[in-house]
């Protein structure tokens, strides 16, 4: 991976950055939940565009993905406001958009049936994707997912993709101390722009490819995600939750390794 392929890293942090630093200075701290989001647009349409047609290509799919995840989590922060109802229902919108989206948005019913286990099986990793237990369950999740996208050796843009969703959640933990009491009210609705844009992404490779590396690159980010709650209950010894989470997301890249 040469230094040119770090540049929408870049712009996705720079980004996340810039919008938390907005609503600071016009304080609109609800406006920081959107960070993540936002940077996640930028990264990913400085590399592929925005494809407004029909997308050709998997990796054409997730730009325009983007800027629809940022859309709603906006519309949700803003009707959170009414009760918590509208939080939880606006990210399960998110999770089965992306679902419908990656699976090539079925209009018919013969398409949807033919799809539909693809629809699933990304919707419930936006969902598992979710999960937020620290300041660093983003980024690590991130990071994860873009080494595993390394170590399974797809062919096209899919680690650099990789590289700006990591810079996109960087700079949405750097923003998440600006959240707003709107989005306190639904804490996860500002992770779920994020959430589905990394299933989409871990998608990519089954999608194009299926090897079981790729199945175990997308397995791995739900492994350091998970890996905590799970063990944590079934564990004689008591273990601190990062070193668990550690301990699931070096499992999960050591499937990869394996498995390539």
């Amino acid at each position: 991976m040469d230094a040119s392929m770090l540049w929408p890293g870049l712009v996705a942090l720079l980004v996340a950055a810039a919008v938390a630093g907005a609503a600071r200075l016009g304080r609109r701290p609800a406006l920081a939940a959107l960070a993540a989001a936002a940077g996640l647009l930028a990264g990913w349409w400085w590399t592929m565009g925005l494809v407004t047609a029909s997308p050709r290509q998997l990796p054409e799919r997730l730009p325009l993905l983007a800027a629809a995840l940022l859309l709603l989590a906006a519309l949700g922060i803003a009707a959170a406001r009414g009760g918590r109802f509208a939080g939880l229902a606006t990210m399960g919108a998110g999770a089965l958009a992306t679902g419908w989206w990656m699976a090539g948005a079925p209009r018919t019913g013969a398409d949807l049936a033919a799809s539909l286990h693809v629809l699933a099986a990304v919707t419930a990793l936006a969902l598992l994707l979710l999960r937020r237990d620290a300041a660093w369950s983003a980024p690590a999740a991130a990071l994860v997912l873009l080494a595993a996208l390394v170590l399974a050796r797809l062919p096209g843009p899919g680690v650099v993709l990789g590289v700006a969703a990591a810079g996109a959640a960087l700079g949405g933990a750097l923003a998440g101390a600006l959240a707003g009491p709107a989005a306190r009210r639904a804490p996860l609705l500002p992770a779920m722009p994020l959430a589905g844009g990394m299933a989409a992404l871990a998608a990519l490779p089954v999608l194009a490819r299926g090897a079981a590396a790729d199945w175990a690159a997308a397995a791995a980010p739900v492994l350091l995600l998970w890996a905590a709650p799970l063990l944590g209950r079934v564990l004689p010894v008591r273990i601190p939750a990062a070193a668990l989470s550690a301990l699931g997301g070096l499992a999960g890249l050591g499937g990869v390794w394996l498995l390539r």
